[in-house]
């Protein structure tokens, strides 16, 4: 029997042999694994610019679980390189608040002004 440590290694390396459109097309079938690895191969080797739509994305779904959104907004948050206070994962994530849309709006306009500045 395998170890945790040992299932979520298999599975970054698998994760590491797709190329970030078919880690996307997984994310967008709301396929994420059993560990947490297909966020660090996203995180660590994509960009803000190629990955910010598909994790904007998994944000806004209300029918997608709080941790797997909070996921989402920690990668983006890493690759924005957002020292923000305002901005952490879990605000951005608990859809119970009552200006959770409000947040996932203005942060979603943060995102995309800090891609323009850095194009």
């Amino acid at each position: 029997m395998s170890s945790w440590a040992d299932e979520a290694r298999e599975e970054r390396e698998f994760f590491d042999t797709l190329s970030i459109a078919e880690l996307h097309a997984l994310l967008h079938s709301r396929q994420f694994g059993k560990t947490d690895a297909i966020w660090y191969s996203i995180a660590e080797r994509s960009t803000l610019r190629v990955s910010a739509w598909p994790l904007l994305e998994i944000l806004d779904r209300r029918s997608i679980h709080r941790s797997i959104r909070r996921h989402a907004a920690s990668v983006l948050l890493r690759m924005a390189d957002s020292h923000d206070y305002e901005w952490n994962a879990d605000v951005l994530s608990d859809d119970s608040a009552a200006d959770f849309d409000a947040h996932v709006r203005e942060f979603r306009l943060s995102v995309m002004d800090k891609i323009r500045r850095d194009s």
